[in-house]
Formats: C-alpha cells, sequence, structure tokens
C-alpha cells in the first residue's frame, strides 16, 4: 500500500462545491459565505497583468476570510449585478492538501456600464475539522473589457 495522499470523489465534490459556495457568495452578496470558504489565515492575492487599465488599484494582498469577505462587500456595494461564471477546473492532491486552477469569468454591472474579467482563480487548500478550505488563492486576471469605472466610481 502507498502512503501517498489520494483525493477521492467526494472530495473532488466538496471541492467543487467550496468553489461554487465562493462564487454563490458574490453574486448574491451573501458575504458570510464568502468568508467561509477560507481559513481564518488564508491568503488572498489579487494580480491583474501588467498592460490592462488601472489593474494596479485591483492588485494586492488579504488575509483571512473575513477580510476578503469585507473587502468584496466594499468593492461590490456599488454595483447593480454580478455574475461569477466557473470553468475548467483542475484538483490534484499535495503534500499538504490539494491544488486547484479554475479558470473564471465575471461580470460587473452598473447602471448601463459593464467591466468583465477573465482570468483564473489558483487555490491551495486544506482539510480542516469543517471540510476543505481555501489557505491560499491568487486571482490571475488576463484580461477586461469594459470600464473600470463601474468599480472607481463614487
Amino acid at each position: 500500500m502507498s502512503d501517498t495522499p489520494v483525493l477521492d470523489d467526494s472530495d473532488r465534490t466538496e471541492i467543487h462545491d467550496l468553489l461554487t459556495t465562493y462564487a454563490f457568495g458574490l453574486d448574491r452578496r451573501d458575504f458570510a459565505r464568502v468568508a467561509s470558504v477560507f481559513t481564518e489565515d488564508a491568503e488572498v492575492h489579487n494580480v491583474f497583468d501588467s498592460y490592462l487599465p488601472d489593474g494596479e488599484k485591483f492588485s494586492g494582498l488579504t488575509t483571512g476570510g473575513d477580510a476578503v469577505a469585507d473587502g468584496a462587500r466594499q468593492l461590490f456595494g456599488n454595483l447593480d449585478a454580478t455574475q461569477h461564471l466557473l470553468g475548467a477546473q483542475s484538483v490534484d492532491i499535495t503534500d499538504t492538501g490539494a491544488k486547484a486552477s479554475t479558470q473564471i469569468v465575471a461580470h460587473h454591472h452598473r447602471g448601463g456600464d459593464h467591466y468583465h474579467t477573465g482570468g483564473t482563480y489558483e487555490d491551495d487548500l486544506v482539510r480542516t475539522p469543517d471540510g476543505w478550505r481555501i489557505s491560499r488563492r491568487t486571482l490571475r486576471i488576463s484580461w477586461t473589457t469594459g470600464s473600470p469605472q463601474v468599480f472607481l466610481a463614487p
């Protein structure tokens, strides 16, 4: 028998459900759900490709699930609607948990304006007594369309 950890189908399903919970939490403005997918000391990095207009205004590091949820509450507070679509995904076991990579397209609307983004969530996950949680996330935005003023205007 091998001592190498293996992700079974129930692990993969739980991780998929965790990532879906985050997307629905954002879109439904259920920030308690957003916080619940992260460990208390999770690190979340937002990284916009350098060529993207105003990308540096959205790049940065947030620590902790509650802080991520508070940041999302502030960022999405003036928006009329959002929709976060999850695409292709890979999940692999590691010595300390799992790694997931998930494609994302996010639609953000305010009035007649929009700001759509595409990129990838790169997650490190750990198994906790409450199930799988994200301990580290890097959101890499590789393209945008529309106006970042959707977020930046008062």
